[in-house]
């Protein structure tokens, strides 16, 4: 056998491994960098696909469990706005106003607040729905800082570690060449 076939082992691996570091390059230089818009808005779809269903805003917020929860406080600062602040801003009121009287006036607060409070709050989280929007604000910093860019960052040892595979591919697929060579001369 000639010893220039073993050429051969040392070509096949540098060829193997030049046409890893070409593909490499083109996806990450290429390919990837003119799909980022379309990435951007597949990533955006899916934030916001994933929010909505595990977030559920509307149900939550308007839980009567929640506003079980809140009324101590709410009920804290109305006793201290009638029996309080009302009579400190108006003071001739007080003098009519009596603890039953305010505790009248607070049970009927509580009752509308009871009702009134599921409303509202979801109305809050519509109004926050619409302007927290997860599609757009995922959308706009994956457009900022696009996704070749991070892959860029992030792909380096994984790169080497391909083009080292094209190296060993190279090598093993000049060695098949080398073995059939062997075989037909012989």
């Amino acid at each position: 056998m000639s010893y220039c076939l073993l050429l051969l082992l040392p070509v096949s691996a540098l060829t193997g491994w030049l046409l890893h570091v070409i593909a490499g390059n083109y996806f990450l230089n290429r390919y990837l960098p003119a799909q980022d818009a379309q990435l951007a808005a597949k990533a955006g779809q899916w934030a916001g696909a994933l929010v909505n269903q595990s977030l559920n805003i509307e149900q939550k917020i308007s839980d009567p469990a929640l506003i079980e929860k809140a009324m101590p406080a709410i009920e804290q600062h109305i006793d201290d706005f009638l029996n309080v602040k009302l009579k400190e801003e108006i003071p001739m009121l007080a003098m009519f106003i009596g603890n039953k009287t305010t505790d009248k006036v607070k049970e009927v607060f509580v009752n509308q607040l009871k009702l009134l409070f599921p409303q509202v709050m979801l109305q809050i989280a519509g109004n926050l729905k619409t302007e927290l929007d997860p599609e757009q604000i995922v959308t706009r910093q994956l457009n900022n800082q696009p996704v070749s860019a991070l892959v860029k960052k992030q792909a380096s040892l994984q790169l080497r570690q391909y083009r080292n595979a094209g190296l060993l591919l190279g090598l093993v697929i000049g060695l098949i060449n080398l073995l059939f060579i062997y075989l037909i001369r012989c």
